[in-house]
């Protein structure tokens, strides 16, 4: 078994994989084994683009206790630069900069953690891009 600083120190790379239709070319996120567009079951593995739009998005004030911790939480609902559209998390959030249409990009961050000494578990979230 690997000590656990090895778990804590690890770089990540995480990718948006999602599925694409062989035959009509739908494209899923997350991944399905069945096109929900025409029915195949001839379906691809595609990566996603990591960036997008924000649609909408709420603040979470009171979520389940696994994430009290992260109050306020900032769900957005985005459409990728593919048109597939996801619910997502969002992180280093600045609220006025939270508006329909507002370029994000994927990025990882921590989800959670088993404890002061357990494995930290990473995933991906969308933040706003800075415009120049």
């Amino acid at each position: 078994m690997l000590p656990i600083s090895y778990w804590r120190n690890r770089k990540i790379y995480t990718r948006l994989l999602g599925s694409r239709c062989k035959k009509c070319g739908a494209e899923f996120f997350p991944p399905v084994k069945v096109c929900k567009k025409c029915g195949s079951r001839e379906m691809e593995e595609l990566e996603m683009p990591k960036t997008g739009v924000l649609v909408s998005f709420t603040k979470l004030t009171e979520p389940s206790y696994e994430f009290e911790e992260y109050v306020p939480l900032y769900l957005g609902f985005i459409r990728l630069d593919n048109g597939v559209q996801l619910v997502a998390p969002l992180a280093d959030v600045v609220e006025e900069e939270l508006k329909p249409g507002a370029r994000v990009e994927a990025t990882v961050r921590k989800w959670a953690e088993d404890g002061e000494e357990g494995i930290i578990f990473y995933g991906y979230k969308f933040r706003v891009v800075k415009q120049p």
